[in-house]
Order: C-alpha cells, then structure tokens, then sequence
C-alpha cells in the first residue's frame, strides 16, 4: 500500500513536471508575423550590419525573409511576443523601415522588379536561388546595371538552381 502511495506521488510529479517543460518550450519559441503580408512563416534569418548610423537600419543586426512574399525585413518587427503586436509592427515597418529598404533594395534595371518579387516569381517556377542577379560592366568605370534572372535565364544556365 505505501509502495503504491509512493509511486503514484512519484508519477504525478513526473506529469507535473513533463507539463512544466512543455509550458516552458512553447512559451520560448518565437512567434512569427510578417507586417508586410501577415505570414506566419520565415525562409530564413540572417545576422546583418548596418554601417551607416544615421540609416533607419542602424540598429538593426537580424533580418528575416518571410516564405510568402519574400522581403528582408528586421526581426524587431517580424518576431511577435509580449512587448508587441502586429499592429504596432505594422506601422513601424511601413512608416520607418520601408521607406528606406526600397530606395535601397536590389532591382532588375530591365522589368523594374525589385528582389522579392523576382525570387516570388522565382519560387512560382521551382527556383530556389540566391543568384538571381549580374551586372553589366561600364567602361566609364561607373556601376553597371543589375539584370535579373527572369529577363536573361540563359545567363544563368550554368548555375545550380
């Protein structure tokens, strides 16, 4: 009889417990919320450095690039937990960052299409790549122009996809 009092204290502190590291585990993984599109899912993140001090960027050092409509967007407004909401991410993101990130994001000098809506259209075609861009050279020694994938594929046919 005490041996089954002893046990059955032994395993309910073992639920409780088990219940303790899941509460915990679940509260840890990060939400994610796009405030561009509103997914709720990342291709990847990746660490970045913002020399300029005085860009909109200058204290960003994390990016995420959303699985749905492919921007680059700082992770302070990406991440969703209980200092801050969608809405509020939202406007911080369409107000102070994007303003900046489309002045400076890549775009094809062909179609005009700027990097996410390549690797959207990209994606649409089963190509997964980071190479989507070249440049043409300017003998005045100048930057050349950015062409895209989709405007010149056979530029690309020796490279993996």
């Amino acid at each position: 009889m005490y041996f089954l009092y002893l046990l059955n204290l032994i395993l309910n502190s073992i639920f409780l417990l088990l219940i303790y590291i899941i509460i915990m585990v679940s509260d840890k993984k990060e939400k994610y919320k796009c405030p561009e599109c509103e997914s709720e899912s990342i291709r990847f993140k990746f660490k970045v450095k913002n020399k300029d001090e005085n860009s909109a960027y200058a204290n960003v050092t994390e990016e995420m690039q959303c699985s749905t409509c492919f921007m680059d967007i700082p992770a302070n407004v990406f991440v969703i937990n209980k200092s801050s909401n969608i809405e509020e991410n939202k406007t911080i993101w369409h107000s102070f960052y994007k303003p900046e990130h489309i002045k400076k994001a890549a775009q094809c000098s062909k179609c005009n299409l700027y990097y996410w809506d390549i690797e959207k259209q990209l994606s649409v075609k089963n190509i997964i790549s980071s190479d989507i861009f070249y440049q043409t050279f300017n003998s005045k020694g100048g930057g050349g122009k950015m062409i895209c994938r989709l405007c010149d594929p056979n530029a690309f046919i020796n490279n993996k996809q």
